[in-house]
């Protein structure tokens, strides 16, 4: 009982980390190129912030020790103010050659157009960022689906050729027996144990083929497959808009924001500034210390009135907005006139699967019927071979057709937005 508990204890862990095509999409999401992506997102979230932060206001503080060849003004003085000092020596003057000063300043943009419209472009390509992510999460999920499609071809075309390669054997053995019954030549030996060798030739060749495969998934994806995973279908595609589109189309309107914002560089804005310092130095009338305070504060209007370069940014953002116009109209093409392809070889292809099961079969039963001709001698060994050939081919051409089934499948998710996890299972 002990044993049988320890048993089950080793086997569940292995079951549950059994890889399946759903463990490889979701290992997607935790490699460098999903992550970067995200990071990308990320950062275009914080271009909308550092405009938000354009209309904050800045407050520095500062400090400072200024030396003149001459006594220079702590602070503005009043006429007024300033007679008395004069006609009273013993009043230190706000002048001197050496003057400490420390205090603060702020600049506050109460209005700037063009900071609000960049922002909405800012938005928009925040948008198009995420957009993007997903379209470039669900491209990676159609190249794995399609290598795993393609895994499995292989190893049905490998499984094919063994099949062919045991059966020629089982004949081989058969025809050992005639050749020493003298009822066939040795010749014919050397004919079965060429196709053998063409056959491990051809093996040798698949093998390599399903490495490159597996380094493919594992470079994707972080594991490394013994053997391909099924694949089954799970729910159909949902056609709706073309997702590909959608981070083109925000951009698009990022481009057109950005025309908006160029022309809006021509209005006016208001801007309210100010500062304090507190200033301190030794009078140059009669040395005594002198401590001095000013502040200010005011709210300018601004408009400028002449600047060729707004003119020229304003034609390069209309260039920049045709540019993203014209690539989205010719994506926009090629990817309907893919979709409705891919929409009719998959159609095309269904009828092809069904067709070439039906080979298969038939190709069993007549390589059935040509062994037993063959045992009878009422059939040569290159008669019987092409047999052999024809159902390996048909069994080639079965597993091809659903390895383009699949990748077909896969490109159309991509198009339409379906991720492939609610796809394939």
């Amino acid at each position: 009982m002990l044993k049988k508990t320890i048993l089950i204890c080793a086997i569940v862990p292995l079951c549950l980390s059994a890889t399946t095509i759903t463990s490889l999409l979701n290992a997607l999401e935790k490699r460098p190129e999903n992550k970067l992506d995200m990071l990308n997102v990320q950062k275009s979230s914080l271009q909308s912030e550092m405009l938000s932060d354009k209309l904050m206001p800045t407050v520095n503080i500062f400090a400072g020790y200024e030396m003149y060849n001459s006594p220079n003004g702590m602070l503005p003085v009043a006429p007024n103010k300033l007679i008395h000092m004069i006609q009273d020596q013993s009043i230190g003057q706000p002048f001197s050659k050496q003057i400490a000063k420390e205090g603060v300043t702020f600049t506050w943009p109460l209005f700037v157009k063009s900071i609000y419209t960049l922002k909405d472009k800012a938005d928009l390509l925040h948008l198009a960022s995420k957009q993007k992510h997903r379209l470039n999460l669900l491209q990676r999920q159609a190249m794995v689906v399609g290598f795993v499609a393609q895994l499995r071809y292989l190893e049905s075309l490998q499984n094919a050729l063994e099949s062919k390669k045991r059966s020629i054997l089982e004949t081989s053995k058969t025809t050992k027996l005639m050749v020493k019954e003298g009822r066939l030549p040795k010749s014919a030996l050397f004919v079965l144990n060429s196709h053998i060798n063409d056959i491990d030739i051809a093996l040798n060749s698949i093998l390599q083929n399903i490495n490159i495969i597996k380094s493919k998934i594992e470079t994707m994806t972080n594991i490394h497959l013994k053997r391909s995973v099924p694949l089954r279908a799970k729910h159909r595609i949902k056609r709706k808009e073309i997702f590909a589109l959608k981070s083109m189309r925000s951009k698009l309107q990022a481009s057109k924001k950005a025309i908006q914002a160029a022309h809006e560089a021509y209005m006016p804005s208001v801007l309210a500034k100010g500062n304090y310092s507190y200033s301190q130095a030794d009078a140059y009338n009669n040395d005594k210390m002198v401590h001095e305070e000013f502040g200010m504060a005011g709210i300018y209007l601004s408009m400028p009135l002449f600047d060729s370069s707004k003119g020229t940014a304003i034609q390069m953002a209309k260039i920049d907005y045709m540019k993203d116009k014209m690539r989205l109209i010719e994506v926009k093409h090629s990817l309907e006139v893919k979709a409705k392809e891919l929409d009719k070889e998959i159609s095309l292809l269904y009828k092809s699967l069904r067709l070439a099961k039906k080979s298969v079969t038939e190709q069993k039963k007549l390589l059935k019927i040509a062994k037993v001709s063959l045992q009878q001698e009422r059939m040569t060994q290159e008669e019987y071979l092409r047999y052999e050939n024809a159902l390996a081919s048909a069994k080639a051409n079965l597993y091809s057709i659903e390895a383009k089934l699949w990748e077909d499948k896969a490109q159309l998710a991509v198009i339409y937005g379906n991720n492939l996890k609610e796809i394939v299972r």
